[in-house]
């Protein structure tokens, strides 16, 4: 369930952000010049908000200013960046292959789809290269990349699509489409790149009591930290039993090993025994860190389990 609530709020994020990318794009820009400089201001202003929010949601959601003002700044400079090479490589496909080489009408339309869906992969990669250096996660990095470079051809795809439908209405009806299709292609990079980190993170932990009950952490890092620590991979707040630097979960080849930072044993608990260094975990156990209460959960065996069910 909560794979479909990361998927919904990064959809979220990311459809808004193409909204607001397209119409400051509309407030500095000039939507109807096909200069260079326009062409660039617009797709940075367009992939700097799709990676503002995208790469920046998970901290929104946990409330962490920190966290959330690191994250935001990388998905601001990386998006901004792919926005701006994939509107332009879009624009360069679309010219060489639509108008140079294709001459039938039909064949002009799916080449100028498949040149949207080229030029904003772009973006889609640099979305998913923020989230990773965000979270200085080289698999989140791998995962996010995955995940964006698919949603941004997929949403660049329908993008064009909706631009080719589009080419014979009115002004109006032109800006509605433009619009409508950036919110489409936002909203397809932020929930294939949660997808794709859902389907193939290896652990997580998830909140069974306490701050953000049923609230699931991947855990993608070799160290995850624990606490109260605006930095924390696994922060939380509003429980002052909880030290800043609480505990780590260490990802050691396939084994996952919970260690304590010299916090109360008795508020530091696997399975309700104290931990006082280190401990192995197993999936299912329920670890307790201040009165807030989680479990360790292995992907290997959430698919077994699902296997057997079927």
């Amino acid at each position: 369930m909560d794979l479909l609530v990361r998927i919904y709020f990064n959809a979220v994020f990311g459809g808004l952000g193409g909204l607001l990318g397209w119409m400051l794009f509309g407030i500095f820009g000039d939507k109807n010049s096909s200069s260079p400089s326009q062409l660039v201001l617009g797709g940075a202003l367009i992939g700097g908000f799709i990676g503002y929010l995208v790469v920046s949601v998970d901290a929104f959601r946990d409330q962490s200013l920190v966290r959330f003002c690191r994250a935001a700044s990388f998905g601001v400079v990386l998006g901004s960046l792919g926005g701006a090479a994939g509107i332009l490589m879009g624009e360069q496909v679309n010219y060489y292959l639509v108008h140079k080489l294709l001459t039938a009408s039909f064949l002009r339309g799916a080449g100028e789809v498949f040149s949207r869906g080229l030029g904003w992969m772009l973006l889609g990669v640099a979305v998913g290269l923020g989230e990773g250096i965000a979270a200085r996660s080289l698999a989140k990095l791998s995962y996010g990349t995955i995940g964006g470079t698919i949603g941004g051809f997929i949403g660049g795809l329908l993008f064009g699509l909706i631009k080719v439908v589009d080419k014979g209405s009115s002004g109006m009806s032109h800006v509605w489409g433009g619009a409508i299709g950036l919110v489409i292609l936002g909203a397809c990079i932020g929930a294939l790149s949660a997808l794709v980190q859902g389907v193939f993170q290896p652990a997580s932990l998830k909140v069974l009591r306490g701050w953000q009950e049923g609230r699931e952490y991947p855990l993608v890092k070799g160290e995850n930290l624990l606490g109260r620590d605006e930095g924390a991979d696994i922060p939380l707040f509003r429980d002052m039993r909880v030290e800043k630097r609480h505990a780590l979960i260490q990802r050691e080849g396939k084994r996952f090993v919970f260690r304590n930072k010299q916090s109360p044993p008795d508020l530091t608990r696997v399975n309700d025994e104290p931990v006082l260094d280190s401990r192995d975990l197993q999936d299912g156990d329920r670890i307790q860190v201040g009165g807030i209460l989680l479990r360790f959960q292995m992907r290997a065996a959430k698919t077994k389990e699902k296997a057997r069910l079927v």
